[in-house]
């Protein structure tokens, strides 16, 4: 009987890809950059390994981070290949292998992390981040000079970007004076951020529908109003005695989006304005009559602070006083938020003394991880689409207390190394490689040996080379050794080496000289 002979066909596991030699010189060159920013800010660099104990991750999530990432058993417990350096900076920290005595603490990191999640343009399941942790001061000086130092790095690869900042202890100040727990808070800030995320969506599709109006941005469209409408008309199915009436009345389904294609411009734009008081409003229903889920129980929101944190949705302009302003009107009944609001006109100044302008200034900006407790701040650089965002950061004053530690407080960010990388190619910015100086070439047969000899005292002398080794005829050798831009080559000839010398050819001026070999190290040495 004839086996089958198939073969076999082997790609990248989907959501990762291979960085030929082009993307790999494009990678160090960011990172090269960036290193050099970070240590001129006397940030030294730290490396923890690529798996964590599961527990490390879970402690301040929950299990149900597991379903995003790479998790996996082990004879020592559950691991998970990191998500992010953050946490694992702070392990470190934690477990006493930092001197804490001596602050601030400053370090960085450059490394893979690993999600669990649906591949996206610019979004992989491994992924590269470069980051720093400023471990010690609490004070608004340090949290600038964060920003400050995430904004040189990119103004140090020549990007464009759009800086917003926030500062969740306003938020956190009004709710704490209001009474609500902690772990409330924590996930009030999260489902924040993630409405947030979903209102700048729809600003977005209404802003492209005045450029464009194709089927493709219509069926976009459509699939991200279907879920809002669905849960609008599940919520008026509902008998829930705890609902205002007028709350969930006021959540009319509108059968329209089924049929946009059908409609003019301005329709589907008033149907996306509409969609976004719809958002806000089964937020409130969310947060205060159905409930949040916590380590506790479902716990609610009262409706004023519910609609009052709405109100911070408001509060953002490139005007940062004005909005500090406007602030404490909004909060004018919470001294814990006006207190928070004095130390981030503090910041804004030291912000202006380092020369960090242009920003919007976003109290609604609260970020999607529960460990943030001040500033918060994300930067885009555009053209990236959805996957604009490339540094995203913030102070975190109880992570370390929590993984065991000292109670030390921390602030730091994180690069997204591929985006970066998007962002420079969109650019056509393409570093090049560099090439060793010297190429050495034998022009017959019986030469090859001492083209490797004279290669090796090249080398041995520092001096970065490569041999002919395809064994191409001198013209095709040339060619090779001009399409790679060599800047130099040596020609082995026999009359030339018998008498002691080789022919180093000069690529750019298209001349050569006959040089001793023993003189060949001084002589490329001083063409440098």
């Amino acid at each position: 009987m004839k086996r089958e002979n198939r073969s076999l066909k082997l790609k990248a596991p989907r959501g990762t890809r291979d960085l030929l030699p082009e993307d790999m010189y494009l990678l160090r060159y960011i990172e090269d950059k960036l290193r050099g920013v970070f240590e001129r800010f006397g940030y030294a660099e730290v490396q923890t390994p690529i798996f964590e104990l599961f527990e490390l991750f879970a402690l301040r999530s929950g299990d149900e981070i597991r379903n995003s990432m790479f998790v996996f058993e082990t004879g020592e417990g559950e691991m998970a290949l990191r998500p992010e350096l953050t946490a694992p900076i702070c392990r470190l920290v934690a477990e006493g292998k930092i001197d804490v005595m001596t602050k601030p603490i400053k370090l960085y990191y450059i490394g893979r992390a690993f999600r669990y999640e649906e591949p996206q343009a610019g979004r992989y399941r491994e992924f590269w981040q470069a980051g720093i942790e400023l471990i010690g001061p609490r004070h608004p000086e340090a949290d600038a000079e964060v920003v400050s130092l995430a904004c040189i790095s990119l103004e140090e690869l020549d990007l464009k970007y759009n800086l917003e900042l926030g500062d969740v202890a306003v938020l956190r100040g009004y709710m704490t004076s209001k009474g609500v727990d902690y772990e409330v808070q924590n996930k009030v800030l999260s489902a924040l951020d993630h409405l947030r995320s979903r209102l700048r969506k729809l600003e977005v599709y209404s802003e492209l529908l005045l450029k464009e109006n194709d089927a493709h941005l219509l069926s976009e469209v459509k699939r991200f109003l279907y879920p809002i409408e669905l849960r609008k008309r599940r919520l008026r199915a509902k008998v829930e005695e705890n609902i205002p009436k007028e709350l969930i009345e006021r959540l009319e389904p509108d059968s329209r989006i089924y049929k946009l294609e059908e409609l003019r411009v301005d329709e589907v734009r008033e149907i996306l304005k509409r969609n976004t008081e719809d958002l806000k409003l089964m937020e409130i229903i969310s947060w205060c009559y159905e409930g949040l889920r916590t380590s506790m129980g479902t716990l609610k929101l009262p409706p004023d602070v519910g609609f009052k944190l709405l109100e911070a949705l408001k509060l953002k302009s490139i005007r940062a006083h004005e909005v500090l302003e406007d602030a404490k009107e909004v909060f004018k009944e919470s001294e814990e938020a006006l207190r928070e609001i004095e130390r981030l006109n503090e910041l804004i100044e030291y912000l202006d003394d380092l020369n960090v302008k242009g920003y919007v200034l976003d109290l609604g900006l609260a970020r999607g991880l529960e460990y943030y407790t001040g500033i918060v701040f994300e930067i885009h650089v555009m053209g990236l689409g959805a996957q604009s965002q490339v540094c995203g950061g913030g102070r975190y004053d109880r992570l370390i207390a929590e993984f065991g530690g000292p109670d030390i407080p921390s602030v730091g960010f994180a690069f997204g190394l591929d985006r970066l990388m998007l962002a420079l190619k969109m650019k056509e910015i393409y570093p090049k490689p560099s090439v060793p100086m010297v190429y050495v070439a034998p022009i017959s047969d019986d030469l090859r040996g001492a083209a490797l000899k004279i290669a090796a005292m090249l080398r041995n002398a520092g001096i970065a080379c490569e041999v002919e080794l395809m064994r191409r005829r001198i013209r095709r050798a040339l060619s090779f050794a001009n399409k790679r831009g060599f800047p130099f080559v040596i020609l082995i000839a026999p009359r030339e080496y018998q008498s002691g010398s080789v022919i180093i050819k000069d690529m750019m001026r298209g001349t050569q000289e006959l040089v001793s070999i023993k003189d060949v190290t001084d002589y490329l040495r001083s063409r440098k």
